[in-house]
């Protein structure tokens, strides 16, 4: 990866890539692996630039020692440094000794490849094995650091069946996880977790239901929503029904890390 800007100032080249966002760790990887060039010529940290000057930042070769798993991704958006990628449900995020291959970031791996993208996988929301929709890729650790320094900026908007009649509201209850159990409960050793819903349509008993997250703590919308009594449909393991529940991630948007512009992405409707 490169960054590349035009010196509007005097300024050492350390100064500047602080002004930028780059953090002293990831500045000395560019000088130790990298490469810093002032109008194409390669300067230290010491160098003073002039106005006028292009500076240009070399980031390291990200080493991904991944198995890569050929499989036809749906990107719904892409661009120098991010990707959206509309995960199918069932499918793994990353590998899991349950899990070992078949995932989304062994298929990331896969499709690296075969673009020429040298860099490891950064997923900056990640989604539960048997939650579908929209899911945000950083292509580089930097561009990642700087997508996670506040994750208030990124939106992210489920929506699902429940039971019973839902109305609008908020849940505010610290999520916990009990040793190496997979299922988690509402518990004050947890995390704060916050999730916020409103009711889209209900008839015969079941609710549709929409929800924004304000924290992404593991199953959290399903936590949450068996706290209240409305479970998700479907869901085996915090409800009491058998079969399969469809919570979807449906739309994200955030401010870009490099161009400042908002990006918002929205799912077709399926549901």
């Amino acid at each position: 990866m490169k960054r590349q800007w035009i010196v509007d100032k005097l300024s050492r080249i350390d100064d500047f890539a602080y002004q930028k966002g780059i953090n002293k760790k990831m500045l000395k990887a560019i000088k130790m692996k990298g490469d810093i060039l002032v109008d194409g010529i390669h300067q230290s940290v010491r160098y003073l630039l002039k106005p006028g000057e292009v500076i240009t930042f070399v980031y390291p070769v990200e080493e991904n020692h991944m198995l890569p798993y050929e499989y036809p991704l749906k990107i719904v958006y892409e661009d120098e440094y991010l990707l959206v990628i509309d995960k199918e449900k069932g499918m793994p995020c990353i590998p899991t000794r349950a899990h070992p291959y078949h995932t989304l970031a062994n298929a990331l791996t896969a499709y690296y490849q075969k673009v020429n993208l040298l860099s490891t996988i950064h997923l900056v929301n990640r989604l539960d094995k048997e939650t579908a929709g929209l899911l945000i890729v950083a292509k580089y650790r930097e561009i990642h650091d700087l997508m996670m320094k506040d994750l208030k900026h990124i939106y992210r908007e489920y929506q699902a069946h429940v039971e019973g009649k839902v109305e609008q509201g908020v849940v505010d209850l610290p999520i916990y996880r009990e040793n190496k159990d997979m299922k988690r409960i509402i518990d004050e050793r947890g995390k704060p977790s916050r999730t916020h819903y409103q009711c889209l349509h209900y008839q015969k008993g079941i609710s549709l239901v929409r929800f924004v997250l304000e924290t992404g703590r593991t199953h959290q919308i399903r936590v949450h929503m068996s706290a209240l009594g409305h479970p998700l449909i479907g869901d085996e393991i915090y409800g009491n029904q058998q079969g399969t529940f469809d919570l979807t991630s449906v739309m994200v948007a955030f401010i870009h890390p490099v161009t400042k512009r908002i990006i918002t992405i929205r799912k077709r409707n399926e549901f």
